[in-house]
């Protein structure tokens, strides 16, 4: 009895330590080295004020596939010539292959400064945003030119 105990004992910190040392890994875009141009419509909401622009992100892979926006800019009218980008480049981690989250994002809207990471789903063509910024809501779809994959 004693024997199997041990035995049981061993099998269950021998699978634990399979599960915690098994490493997290993020995923990757591709082809490496190239620069992007995600453009669509978006809206930034805030305070229930609705603030429709077109929006031109440019991304840039590294030779890892690691992904940055390094340029944001906000076209259309009413107060899309308000809205600018700040604190540039952005960080992009891909926690998985379909979903993607933006890293330090903060765009000035006239008084209004929204900060935070936003949340996206991600697919080959396009970017989907949504949710929040901080305390400013984000929504919107940009098509992706050229295409890349995430691995």
């Amino acid at each position: 009895m004693k024997a199997q105990f041990k035995a049981l004992a061993m099998a269950c910190v021998m699978a634990a330590g399979t599960i915690v040392a098994a490493p997290v890994f993020a995923a990757t875009a591709s082809p490496v080295n190239t620069t992007f141009t995600a453009t669509g419509a978006t809206n930034l909401s805030v305070g229930g004020l609705n603030v429709p622009c077109t929006s031109t992100f440019v991304l840039v892979t590294d030779g890892s596939g690691n992904v940055t926006v390094t340029q944001a800019t906000f076209s259309g009218g009413g107060l899309c010539s308000s809205v600018h980008a700040n604190n540039l480049p952005w960080s992009v981690s891909l926690p998985t292959t379909t979903t993607a989250v933006i890293n330090g994002v903060n765009v000035s809207a006239s008084i209004v400064t929204c900060s935070g990471n936003a949340n996206a789903t991600i697919g080959s063509s396009s970017i989907t945003l949504g949710g929040s910024i901080g305390s400013c809501g984000v929504s919107g779809t940009l098509a992706i030119s050229p295409t890349f994959t995430v691995h």
